[in-house]
């Protein structure tokens, strides 16, 4: 990874007061259909720095279950809203699908710095959505790179994006015409 612009080290020397937050990172590798934009889900490893972990098999089951909604968030559920009362329009399932068995593998892999945070007795931190947010982070890079570089201004990236991109078509949304109906 090095020279890729990924890594960044920081060190500081400010006291620690309060919460500490929970962080993580999220890797993964895809298969993307350039013919029809499909993408699959190859491989996945979410990384939580939780502090001490406590409950491993609970730590796992969080990691697992974030890295699904973020994949939900990234590439599935179309969030829409009314545009002059401002409520949602999405009234079902069938409109804002969130992932299923079938849309991420069947192996998921996880694990923990496990480094004690020094403001806990326990050692311990909170985690939560860092999860969600990393996989989601990491599917839309992944796209991104395999379409070279190309980024998107809006999620859920579905297919037709994907073939535009590749075709060299304009999107079918202007840049503030998104979530609303």
């Amino acid at each position: 990874m090095a020279g890729t612009g990924l890594i960044g080290v920081a060190r500081d020397n400010l006291p620690h007061t309060g919460n500490v937050p929970a962080l993580a990172a999220g890797f993964i590798e895809i298969e993307l259909d350039i013919e029809t934009g499909a993408f699959e889900i190859v491989d996945y490893l979410g990384v939580a720095d939780c502090g001490t972990v406590v409950h491993p098999q609970g730590l796992a089951a969080q990691v697992k279950g974030g890295a699904v909604m973020g994949f939900g968030m990234a590439a599935l559920e179309r969030h829409v809203y009314d545009r002059r009362y401002g409520v949602a329009g999405n009234i079902g399932f069938h409109q804002a699908k969130p992932p299923s068995y079938l849309d991420v593998p069947s192996h998921l892999d996880w694990a923990a710095t496990d480094i004690a945070d020094p403001q806990n007795p326990v050692g311990a931190k909170g985690v939560g959505e860092p999860l969600m947010g990393c996989s989601a982070a990491a599917l839309l890079c992944a796209i991104s790179e395999a379409l070279g570089g190309h980024y998107f201004n809006r999620i859920p990236v579905v297919p037709d994006m994907i073939v535009n991109v590749l075709a060299e078509q304009a999107q079918s949304h202007g840049p503030l015409e998104v979530n609303t109906q």
